[in-house]
């Protein structure tokens, strides 16, 4: 009889190591860094920022993706010849940084899929600056003379999300998520700058944008836990 009850024991106690080790998702305390794939796209890899996400159990994970990002893009132009050849700039230069938090509940599903909702905040601001140079003959002097101008945006939203991540191997996951929020952004005036007889400055008022409607994420999401 004792022979019997070890061997159940035994049999029980390996079958649920089995179990245990066919659950592939998250547990609870596990860290996450995720990035977009696109396999069929022109551009197969993509990053629209990195979400980080970190699970306190089983079924509650916070999250938040950063994006930053700056580009920087210059034109030479030469107009004259020999001694009087004068090398004019057209310099268009972006910056744009953002930040979403949230937080995740997370569904039981099953060993390998893990269905979830959620909310996140919006956070974003792009600064944009662009300085032409054109010839100082245009305007009746001898130096080039140059224009800057400079504009930019700020964006608070809230939005709801629902998602889905399915675990193909141990801690590596593919997911899609979708959303349904609203966004409000506040362009800051327009500043024109130039040297033209001294400094000259011209602001020029912008307006405010509201929107609300569904959104989708465009691309397959590929993450892991560490």
């Amino acid at each position: 009889m004792k022979k019997y009850l070890v061997m159940a024991a035994a049999a029980l106690l390996i079958g649920s190591t089995a179990n245990a080790q066919d659950v592939m998702k998250q547990q609870g305390g596990e860290k996450n860094i995720e990035f977009l794939f696109a396999p069929l796209g022109g551009s197969p890899i993509g990053i629209n920022g990195i979400k980080y996400r970190t699970f306190s159990d089983a079924t509650t994970a916070f999250r938040a993706t950063v994006f930053l990002g700056f580009s920087s893009n210059k034109d030479v132009e030469t107009i004259g010849f020999g001694d009087d050849a004068v090398e004019l700039e057209d310099v268009m230069s972006e910056f744009n940084i953002s930040i979403a938090p949230g937080i995740e509940k997370h569904f039981a599903g099953t060993d390998r899929l893990s269905p979830y909702y959620g909310a996140e905040a919006l956070i974003g601001f792009t600064r944009m600056t662009e300085r032409d140079q054109q010839g100082g003959g245009e305007f009746g002097q001898d130096d080039p003379v140059e224009f800057t101008t400079k504009d930019g945006s700020l964006t608070l939203g809230l939005n709801g999300i629902c998602g889905v991540d399915y675990y193909f191997a141990d801690n590596i996951y593919l997911g899609g998520e979708l959303g349904f929020g609203l966004a409000f952004t506040t362009d800051f005036d327009t500043v024109q700058e130039s040297d033209l007889d001294g400094s000259e400055t011209v602001e020029t008022p912008n307006g405010n944008s509201f929107s609300i409607g569904p959104n989708v994420v465009g691309q397959i999401r590929a993450g892991f836990l560490f």
